[in-house]
């Protein structure tokens, strides 16, 4: 049961792919934006994840597009390059959609606002940036089990995008995993420069921080 469980949970493409994932994809793609909107969560490049209040819903539908249409292009070319068989457009990009869903569970996380202030708090305590502020026990290991749900959801979304990649393409070994790698990687600088170029003047400038 367990072992089937997991197959749902890390590789549902071998059950979903083509125009359903699309579809779900994209469902899973707004509500995850509107989700942020409201949790003010925002998702800078392929696979970060920060807190930002105030950023504008039209910039959240941005990022989230971005972020799943840059990969999709370039893991469709590698496809068409790397795969013998024949790929279909629609596949390598609704089960690339679907793939982020779980960046749903990491949009949910700032609803409570404590993964905010325990940023604002971790920056007072340790280097005496910004105004005082006080967490309780409580809060801290919120905001910690908070943060982790975080990391297991950006684990779960890129074991998500491999396992997509593999079953759309049809490939694997070397052909499958350095393609992949080198994808993440360009998508993660290109995402993040469109952003920032385009919307940078809309997040807040790096805090400085005070010399001894």
């Amino acid at each position: 049961m367990l072992q089937a469980m997991s197959k749902y949970l890390f590789n549902p493409f071998r059950y979903i792919a083509g125009w359903e994932s699309l579809a779900a994809g994209v469902i899973a793609l707004l509500a995850t934006s509107v989700i942020a909107y409201f949790s003010h969560i925002h998702f800078p490049d392929l696979i970060s994840v920060k807190t930002n209040p105030g950023i504008p819903y039209y910039v959240l539908l941005f990022e989230n597009t971005i972020n799943w249409l840059v990969p999709s292009i370039l893991l469709y070319l590698s496809a068409l390059i790397f795969s013998q068989s024949s790929v279909r457009v629609i596949d390598i990009f609704g089960t690339q959609a679907l793939a982020r869903a779980p960046y749903l569970i990491a949009a949910l996380t700032g609803i409570s606002g404590t993964i905010d202030k325990f940023g604002k708090y971790t920056l007072w305590k340790t280097v005496n940036v910004g105004d005082p502020v006080v967490m309780s026990t409580g809060e801290i290991m919120l905001a910690i089990t908070l943060l982790l749900f975080m990391v297991l959801a950006t684990i779960w979304m890129i074991a998500l995008m491999y396992n997509a990649f593999k079953v759309s393409a049809n490939i694997k070994g070397p052909k499958l995993i350095i393609p992949f790698i080198v994808v993440m990687v360009l998508s993660t600088a290109i995402t993040g420069f469109a952003t920032y170029h385009l919307f940078g003047n809309l997040f807040p400038m790096p805090v400085e921080i005070p010399k001894p």
